[in-house]
C-alpha cells in the first residue's frame, strides 16, 4: 500500500513537472506562430545586379538561424542581408532559390551567461517563499532548472531585471530579453502587463499571477548545442539559477527560502543601461536624496 501511495505521488509530481516544462515553452517558443517569426526571401538588387538572401525577424529580440549544409546567422530584428550573389538578370536563379532553414529565439552570449543580477519578483516589503526547481523535457534527458515564488492569487508581478519584451507563445506569459543575450521567461500567470517590443525596467510590473506562486525560467541559447554545418540539438538552450538580490547580498538559490522583498539595489537596475541612461539615473537618484 505504502509503495503505491509513493508511486502516486511521484507518478503525480512527474506530471506536474511535465506540465510546468510544457507552459514554458508553450510560453518561450515561437515555433507554432501561425506565421513564421523569421521569414525567408531572395530578391533581386537591380542597384548592384546581385540577388540576394534575406531574414526578415519579425520579433523585438534576435534569433539564430540555421541552414542545413551552411553556416548559421544571426538575424536581428528587422531585415538581415545574408548573402549577395551576382547574376545577369532578375529572371536568373543564380543557384540561389529560398532554402529549408531552422531558427531559435536568442544568439550566443558574449560573456559569461548568468552573471547577471536579479531583483525578487514581488513589491517590497512582501513575503515570498524562493523555490529553485528542475524540470524534464520530453525526448530529452536532460534536466534544466527554474525558479517558482509563492504568491498570492492575482499578485502584480515585477520584472526581475530590466531589457525588452519580446513575442510570447502565450500571450498570458512574457519573454525578456536582457543585454547579455538571456532570457527570463514568466509563465503561470493570468494576464501580461507589457507588450511585445516594450522596454522594461527592473521592477516595473509585467503580468498578475494565476494562482498561489509563479514560475521564471532564466535561459540562454548554448553554442555547445550546435554543430558546424549540422542542425542544432531539438532544445539547445542551457537554464541557470541567477544571483537574487536578498536586501544584504546576491545569492543562488539552492533550496526554498522565505525571504522580505528588498527594495532594488543599483545593480540590478543600472546593469541593462546605456551609459548615457545610467549617469541620468544616478544624477536623478542624488537629486532626491537631497
Amino acid at each position: 500500500m505504502r509503495n503505491r501511495v509513493l508511486m502516486t505521488i511521484m507518478a503525480l509530481w512527474t506530471v506536474a513537472a511535465g506540465m510546468t516544462a510544457q507552459e514554458f515553452l508553450r510560453v518561450f517558443s515561437t515555433r507554432n506562430n501561425p506565421e513564421p517569426v523569421v521569414k525567408n526571401t531572395v530578391r533581386y538588387n537591380n542597384a548592384t545586379k546581385s540577388k540576394e538572401r534575406i531574414y526578415i525577424n519579425t520579433d523585438y529580440c534576435s534569433y539564430m538561424v540555421v541552414r542545413k549544409g551552411a553556416r548559421y546567422y544571426n538575424a536581428l530584428p528587422g531585415e538581415n542581408l545574408v548573402e549577395s550573389r551576382p547574376v545577369q538578370s532578375q529572371t536568373s536563379e543564380g543557384n540561389y532559390a529560398a532554402t529549408n532553414y531552422h531558427y531559435w529565439r536568442g544568439v550566443f552570449p558574449k560573456k559569461d551567461a548568468g552573471a547577471g543580477y536579479y531583483a525578487l519578483p514581488l513589491a517590497a516589503g512582501e513575503k515570498v517563499v524562493v523555490d529553485p526547481h528542475t524540470i524534464h523535457f520530453k525526448g530529452s534527458e536532460r534536466e534544466e532548472n527554474y525558479m517558482s515564488f509563492g504568491v498570492q492569487e492575482n499578485d502584480t508581478v515585477y520584472a526581475m531585471r530590466g531589457g525588452v519584451a519580446c513575442l510570447s507563445g502565450d500571450k498570458k506569459g512574457v519573454v525578456i530579453n536582457h543585454t547579455d543575450e538571456t532570457f527570463a521567461v514568466y509563465y503561470h500567470m493570468r494576464r501580461a502587463l507589457v507588450q511585445p517590443g516594450e522596454n522594461v525596467e527592473a521592477g516595473q510590473p509585467v503580468g498578475l499571477a494565476a494562482g498561489k506562486e509563479v514560475h521564471v525560467g532564466f535561459v540562454y541559447l548554448d553554442e555547445k548545442y550546435f554543430k558546424q554545418k549540422e542542425m542544432a540539438e531539438e532544445y539547445p538552450y542551457t537554464h541557470f539559477v541567477p544571483q537574487i538580490w536578498d536586501g544584504s547580498q546576491f545569492v543562488r538559490y539552492d533550496k526554498p527560502a522565505v525571504v522580505v522583498a528588498p527594495a532594488l539595489t543599483d545593480e540590478v537596475v543600472t546593469q541593462d543601461m546605456t551609459k548615457a541612461q545610467k549617469k541620468r539615473y544616478m544624477k536623478n537618484k542624488s537629486k532626491n536624496n537631497n
